[in-house]
């Protein structure tokens, strides 16, 4: 990421360069070294030119504000706020970026909502995240008929939403996924495009799905079987993330859901 050509914040805070960036997490972040964050710091540090392809690819101008763990609250009802891992802005053009790699398929909004004290206060907080989106819909939203979308998938359009006049939504999906055991390609692509089914098909509210190529490099070899769950971990892969070159990025993928 070149420090000339763009800001760099943490949510809405700024900060100097890359290598503050991963001590502004919180501990708990980096306590697997295989967590998409991983990844996603080492591209924008190492791996730049492949992001700065991608911009191009989507007429996006380069010279725009980066900013890493981007929250937008739900305007109505009481809940957490979305974190998008990067949210790109520029002059009302917003492209949020939320990046996968070992991730599980996350829960639908039938599944979060039973979870919640109050089912009223759930459907407020839903209400809230598709009143951002309706400007962009081509559709009347009703909370009823998203039960089967991933949660995530809507609050994260619906930050692409906020302040934008252009919102575009990006899956970044690393691949291959060491695991085996996180959701697909298949199953991102086939959820941004129910999403959009469910907004009307619209032409001004892009979808993307990105497959990024990485080759893990020896220094991430020696730490991706540190144990999980440990604050010493989350030392040994944050000062990693700074000090050494985690991953090749060799090759991109886009592709426009329709």
């Amino acid at each position: 990421m070149s420090s000339e050509q763009q800001r760099l914040y943490y949510d809405k805070e700024p900060i100097r360069d890359l290598t503050e960036a991963p001590s502004c997490y919180p501990e708990g972040e980096f306590c697997s070294p295989t967590r998409s964050t991983v990844p996603l710091l080492s591209m924008l540090k190492d791996g730049y030119r492949i992001l700065n392809n991608v911009l191009i690819e989507l007429n996006l101008n380069t010279n725009c504000d980066f900013h890493l763990e981007f929250t937008v609250n739900s305007p109505k009802g009481r809940g957490k706020a979305s974190h998008t891992d990067l949210m790109l802005r520029r002059q009302g053009d917003t492209l949020a970026l939320e990046a996968k790699w070992t991730e599980p398929r996350y829960e639908t909004v039938a599944q979060w909502r039973k979870k919640g004290k109050s089912t009223t206060n759930r459907e407020k907080v839903l209400r809230g995240w598709l009143d951002l989106i309706q400007p962009h819909a081509l559709c009347v939203l009703d909370v009823n008929d998203f039960s089967e979308a991933v949660y995530q998938i809507v609050h994260r359009a619906a930050s692409a939403c906020y302040y934008s006049e252009k919102p575009r939504l990006v899956y970044l999906h690393f691949i291959p996924d060491p695991s085996g055991a996180g959701a697909t390609s298949e199953q991102y692509r086939s959820d941004l495009n129910h999403l959009k089914e469910l907004l009307g098909n619209p032409t001004k509210f892009q979808f993307y799905l990105l497959e990024v190529e990485i080759k893990p490099t020896m220094e991430f070899e020696q730490i991706k079987h540190l144990p999980k769950a440990s604050l010493e971990t989350a030392r040994i892969v944050r000062n990693a993330l700074t000090d050494a070159t985690l991953f090749e990025f060799t090759n991109f993928h886009l592709q426009v859901i329709r």
